[in-house]
């Protein structure tokens, strides 16, 4: 299993503009990639985004010229505080 979870900083007050961009789903057609699994957390500051694969493949190979990528990312300029920081699993625990 491949994974990576991408912490993205929030101005304050947009969680409802957050939700809204969030309720379109991803910018790509996420039954086209290899992802096994892709998870979004929201808080009131932050958006936390988890991609898994399965094996050693990398979790996400999104082409930057891709012009809905492209307006995605035009999208939330507004509402990040930040660059987008990645998570490392520093615990798991599973049965």
């Amino acid at each position: 299993m491949s994974r990576l979870v991408v912490v993205v900083p929030l101005v304050g007050g947009v969680r409802d503009r957050v939700e809204a961009l969030l309720e379109k789903g991803p910018p790509f057609d996420i039954g086209a990639t290899h992802l096994s699994r892709h998870e979004v957390f929201l808080t009131d500051h932050e958006v936390i985004f988890d991609f898994e694969t399965p094996g050693n493949e990398p979790p996400i190979a999104l082409q930057a010229e891709d012009p809905a990528l492209h307006e995605a990312a035009l999208a939330w300029q507004d509402v990040m505080d930040g660059s987008p920081r990645k998570a490392v699993q520093v615990f798991a625990w599973r049965r």
